[in-house]
């Protein structure tokens, strides 16, 4: 049986990937291939955010009567990172690569904070009250994208 942390620190990584793919595509200015990496890392992202908020941070918040804390913050951040994944889309859209470039490493940064907070603390903390959610169950939905 695999844990929550494990699933989801690796569907950060994979993410990391794509992102990596269309930074790449962009410093090349191959726009056809940044976009369809950007667009695949899109998803991923989204698909990975829903589970969070619909499924982990929930059941987190039920089990362990914190509403206001990680949850929260994580949430807060989430909508962060979607407003400068709006800034990147738009520079891919104009073909500029030094808007891409700026605004990417804004978001690498933020990524790179918020996925440490969650693989260091909410995942651990979600795997110790979790009995109920296994890292099987989140692998499940994180397969259906």
């Amino acid at each position: 049986m695999t844990n929550i942390t494990a699933v989801l620190a690796a569907d950060h990584r994979h993410g990391d990937q794509l992102f990596a793919a269309a930074a790449q595509a962009a410093e090349q200015c191959d726009w056809p291939a940044c976009r369809q990496q950007f667009d695949a890392f899109l998803r991923t992202l989204k698909h990975h955010m829903e589970i969070e908020e619909q499924v982990l941070f929930p059941a987190f918040e039920q089990a362990s009567g914190i509403r206001g804390g990680p949850t929260w913050v994580m949430r807060q951040e989430h909508q962060q990172m979607l407003a400068l994944l709006d800034e990147i889309a738009a520079a891919i859209a104009a073909r500029n690569a030094e808007d891409f470039r700026a605004s990417a490493q804004s978001f690498a940064g933020l990524m790179t904070l918020h996925s440490t907070k969650e693989e260091r603390v909410l995942y651990p903390m979600c795997d110790q009250v979790l009995a109920d959610l296994s890292g099987e169950k989140l692998q499940e939905l994180i397969s259906q994208r």
